[in-house]
């Protein structure tokens, strides 16, 4: 036995413990750790993340609209940023409950106020589905666009019924 102390490093399950500046997106997204979809996105601000060959800029051609797209995913990225820091900071059950609330408030809450809920639960869904579009296979893709699907037809069908 050596009579040196082990690591004194904190524990990877902390309190919440987090690095104090962005995250690096291939530290992340390859070891499947990162649970929030979009808090990987735009680590350093400079494109270098998993998958930034294909969102747009993959192929030989440069055409325009390729490039104003990878140049919008960046520009939505870098905006979102500091919310999606915000959102990750919360506690998980506040952020859980808040939703939760949201959902069942705009399923039965009367029409003024059940679909503005209902609207703010499928805008959140859609700017993270967008946000985390690149990350998983085409299996998690298809499952949250049924999500979003599922969340706009829940939305329209009480537009309608009002």
């Amino acid at each position: 036995m050596s009579d040196r102390p082990k690591s004194r490093q904190p524990k990877a399950g902390g309190p919440r413990s987090r690095p104090p500046g962005p995250r690096s997106g291939a530290a992340t997204s390859q070891t499947g750790g990162n649970r929030r979809p979009g808090s990987s996105a735009s680590a350093s601000g400079t494109g270098a993340r998993h998958g930034s060959g294909s969102t747009g800029s993959s192929g030989s051609s440069g055409s325009a609209s390729s490039g104003s797209s990878a140049g919008f995913r960046r520009t939505v990225e870098r905006l979102s940023y500091p919310v999606i820091l915000r959102l990750h900071r919360m506690p998980r059950w506040m952020v859980t409950i808040g939703l939760a609330a949201l959902l069942v408030a705009g399923l039965l809450a009367p029409v003024p106020y059940g679909p503005v809920c209902l609207g703010v639960v499928v805008a959140l869904m859609a700017w993270l589905t967008y946000l985390a579009w690149h990350e998983g296979d085409r299996s998690r893709r298809v499952i949250r666009l049924v999500a979003l699907a599922l969340g706009g037809a829940a939305l329209a069908m009480r537009l309608i019924a009002a």
